[in-house]
């Protein structure tokens, strides 16, 4: 039997086929072999010849088919992947980098680190930068703390690769069943709101902001305000450095007051009239932004 399988390789064939081709005066017909009944020891060459012949033929073409029905069918299975958008490896790809933006397993990434976390994948799931507006529009579930699930981001982006097509149900069962196994300790959470609602929320309170900010520019309360504050600064300093110098009994005017340069006062109306000025074209500014 080893002999044979030897032969079925091709390897070596010709040296077992030499003896068997030993004829007179090569051979001595008449030699008895010990134990047995058969005598000589020359060979028959047409049938060793016959039989080694059809024996290389037949196991090699065996051998040859089976070394081709592999190939094709690692070619039919690579093809088969290749057509495929996703595979498993792409899933693999997105646990192992997860693992790198959720170090300690919690299985939930805020949504601060999602845009870094989408470009860092590979292609199909990779979502690159700017991706902002894109991420939102996945509408995806939120928890407190602006947190999102592993599988909610995975199911997302898969969605995103085959559209919605009747295996994407059959494709999330399979995600969670293998998710389940692989986190046996899956984390329950109650989703809040959305990405989507999130960012609308967002919009809608800013507007309403914009809105009364806009009220009472209108009214004047805002400006007035601002300019209190700066005058209540600019001056604050010199009023102090007044109290501070002023007695607590009523003295007479210093030379320096009743003296001052007309220069000096003129210097003064012309801040005091810049400071309006600014004033009012900041006002105008908040209006029209209104």
């Amino acid at each position: 039997m080893i002999i044979l399988f030897m032969i079925t390789t091709s390897a070596g064939w010709d040296g077992l086929l030499l003896p068997i081709l030993n004829y007179p005066p090569d051979c001595d017909p008449r030699y008895e072999n010990p134990g047995t009944s058969v005598k000589g020891d020359c060979g028959n060459p047409s049938v060793g010849i016959f039989f080694f012949v059809m024996y290389i033929i037949i196991s090699f073409l065996i051998v040859v088919n089976m070394y081709i029905a592999i190939i094709l069918e690692n070619f039919s299975v690579a093809t088969e992947e290749s057509a495929d958008p996703l595979s498993e490896d792409d899933f693999e790809t997105f646990y192992e980098i997860w693992e790198k933006f959720d170090p300690t397993a919690s299985q939930f990434i805020t949504f601060a680190k999602l845009s870094d976390f989408a470009d860092a994948l590979e292609h199909p799931l990779r979502v690159p930068k700017p991706n902002t507006i894109e991420l939102i529009a996945m509408d995806m579930p939120m928890v407190s703390g602006d947190r999102i699930h592993c599988l909610d981001i995975l199911f997302a982006f898969t969605k995103r690769v085959l559209g919605d097509s009747g295996e994407l149900d059959m494709l999330r069962e399979q995600m969670e069943q293998r998710f389940v196994q692989a986190n046996p300790s899956k984390v329950s959470y109650e989703p809040i709101t959305t990405t989507l609602r999130r960012k609308q929320e967002d919009v809608s309170a800013r507007t309403i902001q914009n809105a009364y900010r806009c009220h009472l520019i209108r009214r004047g309360i805002i400006f007035k305000r601002r300019t209190f504050t700066n005058n209540k600064l600019e001056n604050g300093g010199t009023n102090q450095e007044k109290k501070e110098s002023t007695p607590s009994t009523a003295s007479l005017p210093s030379y320096d007051s009743v003296t001052k340069p007309d220069k000096e006062k003129q210097d003064e109306n012309k801040e005091e009239w810049a400071r309006k000025e600014k004033d009012k074209n900041q006002k105008d500014e908040w209006e029209s932004k209104c």
